[in-house]
């Protein structure tokens, strides 16, 4: 564990592209979602840097499902163990892909 009491968090995150920004998405989606994780002290930690990177994409988090400590599993994706793997003091929050969507799921 780093020695400031950070451990990895995950969670799926549901973005929308800020107003008059893309965020990096393509084409005109409604949104996306990607597995995010972040080495944070607790929830409010992990949700405060999570947005704080999706803002700097030109995103905002419409949803954060199941947030929580990352314990690795066997059966993870290798992105997800990439993703972990990367991640550090310099670079403390780690996503893979977003996957888009065309409209609003509902």
């Amino acid at each position: 564990m780093p020695r400031d009491g950070r451990t990895p968090w995950i969670a799926t995150l549901h973005v929308r592209p800020l107003p008059g920004r893309t965020g990096g998405l393509e084409g005109d989606p409604a949104g996306a979602y990607a597995i995010v994780l972040a080495l944070a002290v607790d929830e409010a930690d992990y949700r405060e840097m999570v947005a704080a990177e999706m803002e700097r994409l030109g995103l905002f988090i419409a949803e954060i499902e199941n947030p929580g400590p990352y314990l690795a599993h066997l059966e993870d994706a290798e992105s997800v163990r990439v993703c972990a793997a990367r991640l550090s003091h310099e670079w403390p929050v780690q996503y893979h892909d977003f996957h888009t969507y065309p409209q609003d799921e509902g």
